[in-house]
């Protein structure tokens, strides 16, 4: 949990200050996106040699457990121990859903606490039409809102400052040590400071009511609209499909884990659609974006490290 926390934290100081440098968020999305998976793409490098070194030794694995065939215990104990001999190892092809799977969910947190930060620049900011305006990105009305047909263009108070009471949320955006902006929620009637010195959201029906009036020039803006049309989850789930089918053509067959491998590659494009339908549209450009990258990344490394028992150009010919 707590190297979560320190890569969530991480991922959002960094898209922040990219933001900050260039001031265009799908800017800063696209080029934090293309860095990351520029380093994990070691990783995916390692996972291809790996997977050739396990079809080359294939059929002797294969003896090894007709051989056995009576004694499951035995035929397991000689492939570790061949496997072992030849450096492989049987968990290089879960190498990147174990890099994959902590990264997705650090990011959902990054971009959710990144969401809560900008809707207290709406509370807080002189002119907090003009940023409304800046949230807004192709057909979505603002990018920190779900794409999704029945999410509403502005947070509704019960939902913002129920999750703003969570601790994590002080330590993560910039209301940490800024005093003036608490003391202006404070003023607004959305936040308090107690006796210690210590500010905080409120939940009551007044800051509730309070949040809503603040908001209500806002809403107008966009009355009768809808944030968006579900274009980027489906764009998320459907890249995430055909990148997980481009891997599962790269990996050498494997009877023994063809079945959770399926699993696998049909559950991540499900998660990724569910996700970006619940958290905000820049997570889902985010995670379109990566999952193209990887779809290109995959076709450059399926050239590289064609599948095992592939026949090569001049066997074709």
């Amino acid at each position: 949990m707590q190297g979560d926390f320190f890569l969530t934290t991480w991922f959002l100081e960094a898209m922040r200050w990219v933001h900050s440098s260039i001031g265009d968020i799908f800017l800063t999305i696209l080029i934090c996106t293309v860095v990351l998976r520029l380093l994990t793409v070691f990783s995916d490098i390692k996972t291809r040699k790996s997977s050739a070194a396990l079809a080359a030794i294939q059929p002797e694995i294969d003896k090894i457990q007709k051989k056995y065939k009576d004694n499951p215990q035995k035929a397991q104990a000689e492939q570790a121990k061949l496997m072992k001999k030849e450096g492989v190892s049987m968990w290089s092809s879960c190498l990147p859903l174990l890099i994959t799977m902590p990264l997705f969910f650090c990011f959902i947190a990054a971009f959710r606490f990144w969401g809560y930060e900008m809707t207290i620049k709406l509370l807080a900011d002189e002119n907090p039409v003009e940023v409304l305006k800046s949230f807004k990105f192709l057909w979505i009305n603002n990018i920190w809102q779900p794409d999704n047909g029945f999410s509403p263009v502005i947070a509704e108070a019960s939902t913002f400052l129920n999750e703003a009471l969570k601790p994590t949320l002080d330590k993560l955006i910039f209301l940490k040590d800024n005093t003036a902006v608490w003391d202006k929620l404070v003023s607004l009637g959305v936040a308090a400071k107690d006796a210690q010195g210590v500010y905080g959201f409120l939940t009551t029906p007044e800051a509730q009511a309070s949040f809503d009036a603040i908001m209500a020039p806002l809403k107008e803006v966009y009355a009768g609209h809808n944030n968006g049309w579900f274009i980027f989850p489906l764009l998320a789930g459907g890249a995430n499909l055909a990148s997980a089918l481009i891997t599962m053509k790269s990996q050498p067959k494997n009877p023994n884990g063809k079945q959770s491998g399926k699993m696998m590659m049909y559950l991540m494009p499900i998660m990724s659609f569910v996700f970006c339908l619940s958290y905000n549209a820049a997570f889902s450009i985010y995670w379109t974006i990566s999952s193209i990258c990887m779809i290109i990344s995959n076709l450059i490394l399926n050239k590289k490290f064609p599948r095992p028992g592939t026949p090569s150009k001049e066997e074709n010919k």
